[in-house]
């Protein structure tokens, strides 16, 4: 792998598979640097879906630094290898997974089962390495153009994480999906009275030049805040977004009534947005912002269709 084509034109060079999977720990794509003193230890997770390189992009050139931090421990996990060294122009819109979806496997990974998946093996080589973290960035994109998301689960403290770091602009609070438990909502990030916290950040559009840029400054932030011991001022005025509503898929037949942009706000409640089969579904509320609305190839039956939202800070 070399380049990628960006969605808005251009090309971007992609850090082979095999240098990602090399790791400094026996564990493939596995990274750790630590200081030896005190202080918090921070995880940066990419590729949970394999063609979502922005993470992958912006973690790399972190580990081409060789952090030497002066506090605390750094943990860059490059997540699902196997679905990224299969990315190409041609195929780029199917390398999400391999088997099944990496961030809707961390609620089953403690059961024992009889045949696993590629990705239920990952998650089980990845967890060792993110016990004790006390800092979870997650990095991933888009299937549409929006503005970076930072989504931070139901917990206030994850809130507080995203304001501390002060990226990116839209929080959203939300209980995840009715598939499974992501990564960020796993105990202890997920559980409000603990102390570890995590955001899982949408940086913008797959393959964007956008994507990228807000990748690097995550990655930035979180390094500066937690490891650095710098104040950052917010890069622009956070306003947190909570869902009212996730849409689950029920039918074959589901679809919008219209394209809905990500992050498009309907006026009026009632107001008609899909049908799924026989079902209607409508605007929960006056001011409801459509969250990351499915695209067409993704409407299937047990998938989150739309999070429907408000504005609440």
């Amino acid at each position: 792998m070399a380049t990628i084509t960006l969605s808005g034109g251009g090309a971007q060079s992609l850090p082979p598979p095999e240098d990602l999977a090399a790791g400094n720990t026996g564990t493939p794509g596995v990274w750790r640097f630590s200081s030896g003193a005190a202080g918090p230890h921070v995880a940066i997770t990419a590729l949970i879906h394999g063609n979502e390189v922005c993470g992958a992009h912006a973690a790399w050139q972190l580990v081409q630094t060789k952090p030497r931090p002066a506090r605390g421990t750094l943990s860059v996990v490059f997540c699902n290898l196997e679905a990224y060294s299969r990315l190409d122009d041609a195929t780029k819109g199917d390398r999400r997974s391999v088997d099944e979806d990496l961030n809707r496997v961390w609620g089953r990974i403690d059961a024992a089962t009889g045949s696993e998946t590629y990705e239920m093996r990952r998650a089980r080589d990845i967890l060792p390495h993110l016990q004790g973290v006390d800092v979870l960035l997650d990095l991933h994109s888009m299937t549409t153009a929006a503005p970076a998301l930072g989504l931070v689960g139901l917990a206030p403290k994850n809130v507080a994480f995203a304001k501390q770091i002060g990226f990116p602009a839209l929080l959203v609070r939300d209980a995840g999906h009715a598939a499974g438990l992501r990564l960020i909502d796993r105990a202890p990030f997920g559980d409000a009275a603990a102390a570890p916290v995590a955001m899982l950040v949408e940086c913008g559009e797959h393959f964007s030049r956008e994507a990228l840029v807000a990748a690097e400054e995550a990655v930035r932030r979180t390094v500066a805040v937690f490891i650095g011991g710098e104040r950052v001022a917010p890069a622009a005025p956070q306003a947190v977004i909570e869902v009212t509503q996730a849409v689950t898929i029920q039918t074959d037949s589901f679809e919008f009534v219209q394209e809905w942009p990500n992050m498009s706000l309907v006026p009026r409640a009632g107001t008609l947005v899909a049908r799924d089969g026989g079902r209607e579904i409508r605007a929960p509320h006056d001011g409801t912002y459509m969250i990351m609305p499915a695209s067409a190839r993704n409407c299937r039956p047990g998938q989150t269709a739309v999070r429907f939202g408000r504005r609440t800070g």
